[in-house]
């Protein structure tokens, strides 16, 4: 009997944590896209400069400012609302839990690419 009341218990806070954090998940999706681009960026941006290779130094810096403006920009845009959906599908109860997981998933990478 005790075991019911705190996993009960233990599930309502869990669900309340899910009620603060649904609002404001696209916000929290964009803030763990923009990690993202922080820590796999300078690879993306090692790949661009490899194809520029011997270029003219006005078309390098035209495609630099399109892949820079634009490119981060479309990858924000269209993978943002994804990370939204995988999220929107968790269990009510899980997904603070997720959120923080994914967080910390980041936290790690960020460590093993030596930026933390």
């Amino acid at each position: 009997m005790e075991w019911s009341v705190l996993t009960d218990a233990l599930t309502q806070i869990l669900i309340f944590i899910t009620g603060l954090i649904q609002p404001h998940l696209y916000a929290i999706s964009l803030a763990m896209m923009a990690t993202l681009l922080v820590i796999y960026g300078d690879n993306m941006m090692s790949l661009f400069k490899q194809q520029l290779g011997g270029l003219n130094f006005f078309l390098k810096v035209s495609l630099f400012i399109l892949f820079c403006a634009f490119g981060f920009a479309l990858i924000t845009q269209y993978l943002t609302p994804l990370i939204v959906d995988l999220f929107n599908k968790a269990d009510e109860t899980w997904l603070g839990i997720a959120v923080v997981g994914v967080f910390y998933l980041l936290g790690f990478l960020a460590q093993r690419k030596g930026i933390i």
